[in-house]
């Protein structure tokens, strides 16, 4: 296989699949339209395929959601336009009337060619802090909190995120795959 590339213009998720992939990764910024879609798998599929054209050689994409248990399949893939307009507060205070704080994370990743997609997904099941609370991470990790923990992502530190990662679990997927190549 060809040298693969990363395309997303969040630096710190580039970092957070370099470490945890072990593979050779080249890391590109483009900023590729976004389709609008409660189905991740349709997202990922379209950007992988948006983003090869771009680069002419196999590239890995990834999108992310996080549905809120009382709000049914929402913010979902689009907690990134939730994310911009409410903030993390927002995000917290969508829940303060629902006594339902359960949400699910979930990440998704492509893999293209040029001729297959291979996606490959990992989950968290959590639940909404009611305010964000900690520094590290980026994004809404200020708000999710890890089944099993009391802390957010954002309050975890490095060693800790890298067990509770649904990335972690993608990865893995990949790397699985990525060798059987």
């Amino acid at each position: 296989m060809q040298p693969l590339t990363f395309i997303t213009g969040n630096k710190g998720k580039a970092e957070q699949v370099s470490w945890l992939l072990h593979v050779p990764l080249t890391h590109k910024k483009i900023d590729l339209p976004e389709i609008q879609s409660l189905d991740l798998a349709t997202i990922v599929a379209w950007k992988a395929k948006e983003a090869y054209q771009h680069v002419q050689s196999p590239v890995l994409v990834e999108d992310t959601s996080l549905c809120f248990g009382a709000l049914g399949k929402l913010p979902g893939p689009l907690i990134k336009w939730f994310l911009a307009e409410l903030g993390t507060n927002g995000l917290c205070r969508l829940l303060d009337s629902y006594p339902d704080r359960s949400a699910e994370a979930t990440v998704m990743f492509g893999l293209y060619d040029g001729q297959a997609l291979h996606t490959f997904r990992g989950s968290q099941k959590g639940s909404i802090a009611l305010a964000p609370r900690g520094q590290n991470g980026f994004g809404w990790d200020s708000i999710f909190i890890p089944s099993g923990s009391e802390k957010t992502w954002a309050e975890l530190t490095i060693e800790e995120q890298k067990e509770a990662s649904m990335r972690k679990a993608a990865l893995e997927k990949l790397r699985v795959h990525l060798k059987s190549l």
